[in-house]
C-alpha cells in the first residue's frame, strides 16, 4: 500500500509538471522549437509491480531512476519499446513552430489537452516549402467527384486484403482490383502493397478522398518511387513489379486527411 501511495504521489508530481509545461508551451510566447509534453492519460494507474520512487540524495541518479520508471509506465505491453500508440496515449500537448517563410501567416500547429483523441499523426507537420502542391484536397477540381474516404480501422484493413473485383481490365491484361486506404491518424499513416514474383500492380487511380492528404510510394528498402507532387499523369502510368513490398505513406495534410487508392494486380 505504501509503495502504491508513493507511486501515485510521483504521478501527481508528473501531472503538475505537465500543467507547468503546457503553460510554458501555450503561453503568449511559445518556444521557437518543436516540443511535446507527456503526461499520464486520464484514469491511468501504475502497474502493481512498479518499484517505488527513488530514495537518493543524488539529483542526477534520481532523475535517471524516475525517467526509467516513466518509460516503464508508458510501455503498456512490456515489450521494452514504446510503440506509436503507447506514445500518443501520453501526449498532452504538441507544438510545432512555423518555418521562417510561414511566420507571417501565424501557422503554429498545436493542440490542448485533455487526451490524445484528435492528436495529429507523427508525420503531420506545417507545410514545407514546395509541399502544398502535393496535397490532394477533397472537393477541389477533378477530385470533386471522388467518394469520401472511409475512417481507417483494423476492420477496413482486413477488408482491403481481398480484391474488390476480379477480371478487371488493365491495358492488355486482366487482374484483381485492389484498394488501399491510409489516414492521417496514428497507426494508419502507411499501408503495404505486397507483390509476389510474377505479379505487377498497374492502372493506378484514386477511389476516395477526405480532407487533405499527400502520399508517396517507397520500396521496402526505402527507395522513393512516386509521390503526389509528381502529378496524376505519372500516377496513372505507374507500374510496380514483384517480388517486393511497397509502402504507401502519408507525407502530410490535414488531421482528418484520408485517401483510398486503387490499382489492378495482374500477372506479368
Amino acid at each position: 500500500m505504501l509503495r502504491k501511495l508513493a507511486m501515485v504521489s510521483a504521478i501527481m508530481a508528473l501531472s503538475l509538471g505537465v500543467v507547468q509545461a503546457q503553460g510554458d508551451m501555450m503561453g503568449d510566447h511559445p518556444p521557437m522549437h518543436p516540443g511535446v509534453v507527456l503526461g499520464p492519460p486520464e484514469g491511468f494507474m501504475p502497474p502493481a509491480d512498479m518499484p517505488p520512487p527513488p530514495m537518493t540524495n543524488d539529483p542526477e541518479e534520481a532523475r535517471h531512476m524516475m525517467l526509467d520508471a516513466f518509460f516503464r509506465m508508458m510501455d503498456a505491453d512490456g515489450s521494452g519499446a514504446i510503440e506509436p500508440g503507447e506514445f500518443h496515449a501520453w501526449v498532452r500537448n504538441f507544438h510545432m513552430p512555423p518555418p521562417p517563410d510561414l511566420e507571417r501567416l501565424g501557422s503554429t500547429f498545436r493542440r490542448s489537452s485533455p487526451g490524445p483523441r484528435n492528436f495529429p499523426p507523427s508525420n503531420w507537420a506545417p507545410p514545407r516549402a514546395g509541399m502544398m502542391e502535393g496535397i490532394l484536397k477533397e472537393g477541389e477540381g477533378d477530385l470533386a467527384d471522388l467518394n469520401i474516404a472511409p475512417e481507417c480501422s483494423d476492420d477496413l484493413r482486413r477488408s482491403e486484403q481481398s480484391p474488390q473485383a476480379e477480371g478487371v481490365p488493365c491495358r492488355d491484361r486482366e487482374g484483381n482490383l485492389i484498394f488501399r486506404t491510409i489516414c492521417n491518424m496514428p497507426g494508419f499513416e502507411s499501408v503495404a502493397i505486397s507483390l509476389p514474383d510474377g505479379r505487377a500492380a498497374g492502372c493506378f487511380g484514386l477511389e476516395a478522398l477526405r480532407g487533405g492528404i499527400g502520399f508517396e510510394i517507397v520500396s521496402e528498402d526505402g527507395m522513393h518511387i512516386w509521390d503526389t507532387k509528381m502529378g496524376k499523369d505519372s500516377y496513372r502510368d505507374l507500374k510496380l513489379d514483384g517480388p517486393g513490398v511497397f509502402q504507401v505513406k502519408s507525407i502530410g495534410g490535414s488531421p482528418d486527411g484520408a485517401v483510398t487508392i486503387r490499382f489492378v494486380d495482374v500477372q506479368r
